[in-house]
């Protein structure tokens, strides 16, 4: 991984510098970088430096925002703390919100002059200029489903409700973006998932079932730190899973098992040691990353100090509900300790990550295998139950479970929304959950928040993005 590691500093270090920022086109730096295939490969690997480093990204704010807001945990950041009570503007919530959008947004704009010279040169500039393209488009998605999933309204809201969501940027510029309503901007990320799906197809060679974390293949090589192919099929079953198209949904987790390329972490993988990597059997896509954010977040999470994480009083029960005859989840020895979380479940880094020779790769895990077997059973909850408690059972097996079938059992709604909040402990996962299904949330002893409230989930926009549009005269 050093080759890799050196690439990613230097992309880093450009992005910091503001290379990557956005450049009027006419300027000599942004011709002369993407006059070669090696400047494109810089730019998009400052962008998943971008991504995985940066404060209000995958590093930090955007796995703890939605994991306050599931009451799941809760930290020191009395911004945070605020945000999970619904007190969006109080303290330095509104800077968290902030930051979040225009980190995210900055992304998408480089992300952006990144496409538009693509398709200015063409896809057969470059040996991997569709490759190029597909990633920078998944990206562009991922990002933008990202803000949508905190700043827009839920998918059961009135249309008056959805009516109004996020600007979806597809060009490179400095004019203001109308807004998208929540259907139109699923549309979007859908369209440019499925061109992304087109760009990505040579995927099916260059990522092979049997790896490693060597990164001798250059920027082909290590696919499981790159949208890839499989990582955009899954996202779209993500995508199409959060909209309630349980069907669509189906569809691309299918691809993404049928395709062979993934499978279930062994026994042994299941220790600290192992945790703040990605493994290199289940992890569809992750970013690699040793972020000092995260790092951080991991010495709290051992501390015991009274200033680190706390996590859900009821943690305890819930991975001991009687899903396992021996009484022995694998993720509960591996992530807790005590009534701490270890590390934040294979999105924080143990401690000496700086130097670790370790056989996986050190990064924040975006999607892994065994949410798709989750989509298959959801998908089929209603028309073939057996079917889908086979898919349930593949995957919880695989965490030390006992498969319904050995019972007689089949699966159902709630087994599954319990599991999913068990698989992804720590990963930003469960608010999402909670606001496709509209749950209450009793956010502290005298909070409660009504899950048929839009309000509970859906961030304010930034009073900057108002501003902003009143000057430019936008029309929404």
């Amino acid at each position: 991984m050093k080759k890799l590691f050196t690439t990613i500093l230097l992309a880093s270090a450009l992005t910091s510098c503001g290379f990557l920022d956005v450049n009027p086109k006419g300027e000599v730096f942004d011709q002369d970088m993407y006059s070669t295939a090696e400047g494109y490969e810089d730019a998009l690997y400052g962008i998943y430096a971008e991504l995985g480093t940066a404060t209000y990204l995958y590093s930090d704010y955007l796995y703890w925002i939605p994991e306050v807001l599931s009451i799941n945990s809760s930290i020191s950041d009395l911004g945070l703390q605020y945000m999970a009570v619904a007190q969006w503007y109080a303290y330095n919530a509104t800077s968290i919100r902030n930051g979040v959008w225009g980190a995210s947004y900055k992304v998408i704009n480089h992300l952006n002059n990144i496409i538009g010279h693509i398709e200015e040169g063409g896809e057969d500039q470059f040996r991997y200029s569709r490759i190029y393209k597909g990633e920078a488009l998944a990206l562009r998605a991922l990002v933008h489903f990202e803000v949508l999933r905190l700043f827009g309204a839920p998918v059961w809201a009135s249309a008056a409700d959805k009516a109004r969501a996020i600007p979806y940027v597809d060009k490179y510029s400095f004019s203001i973006t109308p807004f998208s309503s929540v259907d139109q901007a699923y549309e979007k990320i859908i369209a440019d998932l499925e061109e992304a799906e087109r760009c990505l197809a040579e995927d099916e060679e260059l990522l092979p079932r049997q790896r490693d974390n060597s990164s001798a293949g250059g920027f082909t090589s290590c696919r499981i730190i790159h949208m890839n192919l499989y990582a955009v099929q899954a996202l779209l079953a993500r995508v199409y899973w959060s909209r309630n198209d349980l069907d669509n949904a189906a569809v691309y987790a299918d691809k993404v098992i049928k395709s062979g390329k993934f499978s279930f972490r062994d026994k042994s993988s299941f220790v600290q040691f192992d945790n703040g990597t990605l493994d290199l059997k289940e992890t569809i896509f992750g970013i690699y990353s040793q972020s000092s954010n995260s790092k951080n977040a991991a010495k709290y999470g051992l501390s015991g100090s009274g200033t680190s994480l706390v996590i859900a009083s009821d943690w305890r029960s819930l991975y001991n509900d009687g899903s396992s005859s021996t009484g022995s989840d694998y993720r509960e020895a591996a992530w807790f300790d005590g009534s701490r979380l270890r590390v934040l479940v294979n999105n924080s880094f143990i401690e000496g990550s700086g130097s670790y020779s370790g056989p996986s790769i050190l990064g924040v895990n975006v999607l892994r295998i065994s949410e798709m077997y989750y989509i298959m059973a959801e998908s089929l909850l209603s028309s073939d139950s057996e079917a889908a408690t086979l898919y349930y059972d593949e995957a919880v097996a695989s965490r030390g479970l006992d498969r319904l079938t050995e019972s007689g059992r089949t699966v159902n709604s709630e087994i599954l929304y319990n599991e999913r909040r068990k698989e992804f402990y720590g990963e930003g996962l469960h608010w999402h959950d909670m606001k496709r299904l509209g749950k209450d949330i009793q956010a502290d002893a005298t909070t409660f928040l009504s899950g048929t409230d839009i309000n509970t989930y859906k961030l304010p926009l930034p009073t900057s993005e108002e501003a902003n549009r009143d000057e430019e005269g936008v029309k929404q």
